[in-house]
C-alpha cells in the first residue's frame, strides 16, 4: 500500500497545509478502518483513494445504524451530482420497504450546497427528530428500542409531520450560507511542470508452463534474446517478487509476469519510444504473449516507479 498509494500520501501532505484549521494525520487504510470502528467519534474528514472510500463509507454508515442511512455528494468544478452511497437496491423495488433516508439526506446536502441553509436545517431536524421519535424502517428497527416500524412512505410522511421541529436527545443541526464565490478555492491545484524522461519498460507476458516452481530461468533465457538495440533485460517479476536473475527455484509462481527493459547505458539513462516498438516486435517474433506494458518515467530526476 505505501507503494501503490505513495502519489496519493504526497498529494495529501502538499493540500494539507493549505487547510491549518484541520488537523491532518495519517493511517493506513487497514488500521484506520479498525480505529474508526473502534472509535468514530475520533474522526471528522477522511480523505481516501474510491475504492477505500467506497468501502468505509459502508461501513460508517452500518455503524451508525444502516448503510440505508447516509447521503453523498459528488462536487465538480461546474457540476455537482447527489445521491445515496448506496445502489439502486432492485431487490426492494415497489416493496414500500426501503429506507428513504440515504437519498432525502442526499438532498441537504444538495440543499448546502445550492445556498438554501435554512430550507436544509428544517429538513434535517425533521429526520432527526423522526429517528429519535423511533419511527424507524426495517433496516433500522430493532425490538426494545424502536417504537414503529414503518414502510418508505410512511417514514417520508413522519418526516413531513415533523417539519418545524427538533430533536431532544440527538443534537440538532445548524447550517449558514456557504462563503462568496470569489472566496473560494479551487478544487484541484495544477502542480509545476516536471522535466520527464523515459528510462525503461515493464513488458507484461502471458506465459505458462504447467509449473508454479522453477520455471523462471527457463523463461528468463527466452526474454534475454529480446535485447538489442540499446535495450536489456534487467529482472523478471511474478507476483511482485524478483525470480529472475538469481531468483529461487522454490518461489511460488503464475502465468503473469513482468519483464523490465532499460537502457543499456545504464537505469536511468533516457531511451525512446522507437525502441521500445522495436522490443515487442522482437517479442512477437520469439512468440512471446505480450499483455500490457509500462512505461518507466523519472520525473525531475527522480524514480516515478518502484523498484
Amino acid at each position: 500500500m505505501k507503494r501503490t498509494d505513495g502519489l496519493f500520501h504526497r498529494v495529501f501532505d502538499e493540500i494539507a497545509p493549505e487547510y491549518p484549521e484541520i488537523e491532518a494525520d495519517h493511517w493506513i487504510v487497514d488500521i484506520g478502518a479498525a480505529k474508526m470502528a473502534d472509535t468514530p467519534e475520533n474522526f471528522d474528514v477522511i480523505v481516501m483513494p474510491n475504492l477505500y472510500g467506497d468501502v468505509l463509507s459502508d461501513v460508517a454508515a452500518q455503524i451508525a445504524g444502516s448503510v440505508g442511512l447516509a447521503g453523498s455528494s459528488n462536487i465538480g468544478e461546474n457540476v455537482s451530482m447527489f445521491e445515496a452511497i448506496h445502489g439502486s437496491a432492485p431487490r426492494r423495488a415497489g416493496q414500500n420497504l426501503a429506507n428513504p433516508s440515504g437519498l432525502f439526506l442526499g438532498s441537504i446536502l444538495m440543499l448546502v450546497h445550492i445556498n438554501q441553509p435554512d430550507i436544509a436545517e428544517l429538513a434535517h431536524n425533521a429526520w432527526l427528530r423522526t429517528i429519535e421519535d423511533g419511527v424507524h424502517t426495517y433496516d433500522m428497527f430493532k425490538e426494545g428500542i424502536s417504537k414503529e416500524k414503518v414502510g418508505t412512505k410512511e417514514f417520508a410522511q413522519a418526516v413531513v409531520d415533523r417539519i418545524g421541529q427538533k430533536p431532544e436527545t440527538l443534537k440538532a443541526v445548524t447550517y449558514t450560507a456557504n462563503v462568496a464565490e470569489t472566496d473560494r478555492k479551487p478544487i484541484f491545484s495544477t502542480p509545476l511542470p516536471q522535466k520527464k524522461d523515459l528510462v525503461g519498460v515493464d513488458v507484461f507476458l502471458d506465459w505458462w508452463k504447467g509449473s508454479f516452481y522453477g520455471v523462471a530461468d527457463e523463461l528468463g533465457a527466452l526474454v534475454e534474446k529480446t535485447n538489442g538495440e540499446g535495450l536489456k533485460l534487467q529482472s523478471i517479476a511474478n507476483r511482485g517478487v524478483k525470480v529472475y536473475p538469481g531468483g529461487f527455484s522454490d518461489t511460488f509462481t503464475v502465468d503473469h509476469w513482468r519483464c523490465r527493459f532499460v537502457a543499456e547505458a545504464g537505469e536511468g539513462s533516457a531511451i525512446t519510444h522507437t525502441q521500445l516498438i522495436s522490443l515487442l516486435q522482437r517479442f512477437e517474433a520469439a512468440g512471446l504473449d505480450v499483455i500490457k506494458t509500462e512505461n518507466l518515467y523519472n520525473f525531475d530526476g527522480v524514480k516515478g516507479y518502484s523498484a
